[in-house]
């Protein structure tokens, strides 16, 4: 394996020498390494073993441990403390262009891959300034997909981003979903998101299908033609039925569609009092808000496996 030191990252006035998995060395700033990472606050200043910062993941507990019985002191090339294996040279580059901030400045949205790249190395390296900086940039990323952002939020237990995605993902076609959404969201998120979008078609087709059942006022002249009034004209193409399969719109969206709705021979006040108990009930468990209950329950089960 070549070694070779790195353009902007070897500093000549270094306290401590860093080598990637490639070979790349890297000579920073010691202290610095200490205050802004736990795992290397840990590392560098070796505590014993009870000691050890709370909050580190296994895989920096390991490095810790390993750098300990080494014996390595990153005080020159030859002794330099090897990096993880299962981090890359360009993601230990961003990491570490972080901590030392020599990154040009620039007010657009840094790349996508290198914001993963420095959550995944500042999660692992304990560094916490760096976790909040890359979700924040990340919230609202225009490259960020909603596959990918499911496999940031189960990888690094954001809750949030994973019921964000789960309602993109289910806003599509279940046949939009592409082999690599498949892969980053792995076997049991997409057959979660496959299992929900069936158990939605199947309570859309039930509420396009079946009226509500209708209201009447005290003063309805007839409630039996009134009902059917109704009935009929839910099934119909400008109705519920309508409006649920021609348009696509989700129950939610419903809600204002129903506002507009005509019912030739149902009397008004009957017609509002139907779509107010349609839209607002006492238990808060509207017909329009069932598609919402599907996702949020998947989404949560998915999130207690993490």
């Amino acid at each position: 394996m070549a070694v070779q030191r790195h353009s902007s990252l070897y500093f000549p006035d270094g306290t401590l020498t860093l080598k990637a998995s490639d070979g790349t060395l890297y000579n920073v700033n010691r202290q610095l390494l200490v205050l802004k990472s736990d795992c290397f606050a840990g590392m560098l200043t070796l505590p014993a073993p009870g000691q050890l910062p709370s909050g580190l993941s296994q895989s920096s507990k390991d490095l810790i441990e390993l750098s300990r019985k080494a014996g390595l002191d990153g005080t020159s090339d030859a002794t330099a403390v090897p990096l993880p294996q299962s981090l890359s040279a360009v993601e230990c580059e961003a990491f570490l262009e972080f901590v030392f901030n020599i990154l040009p400045w620039t007010s657009d949205t840094p790349p996508l891959e290198r914001l993963c790249a420095l959550l995944k190395t500042c999660d692992f390296f304990g560094a916490e300034s760096g976790v909040r900086y890359a979700t924040h940039h990340l919230e609202d990323h225009p490259d960020l997909g909603p596959a990918l952002r499911y496999r940031l939020a189960s990888d690094y237990h954001i809750d949030r981003w994973a019921k964000q995605a789960f309602y993109e993902l289910m806003s599509g076609s279940i046949l939009e979903i592409s082999v690599t959404d498949e892969e980053l969201l792995g076997w049991s998120a997409y057959r979660t998101l496959v299992r929900t979008h069936a158990e939605v078609a199947q309570y859309r087709l039930g509420l396009a299908f079946f009226a509500p059942d209708s209201v009447h006022a005290n003063l309805c002249y007839d409630n039996q033609y009134c009902g059917e009034s109704w009935a009929k004209n839910w099934v119909g193409i400008s109705g519920g039925l309508g409006t649920l399969l021609k348009d696509e719109i989700s129950g939610s969206d419903l809600h204002d569609a129903l506002n507009e709705m005509v019912v030739p021979g149902m009397n008004e006040e009957c017609r509002v009092l139907t779509v107010t108990s349609i839209q607002d009930t006492p238990d808060g468990k509207s017909l329009l808000k069932k598609e919402e209950e599907y996702i949020d329950n998947a989404v949560e089960a998915l999130i207690k496996q993490w």
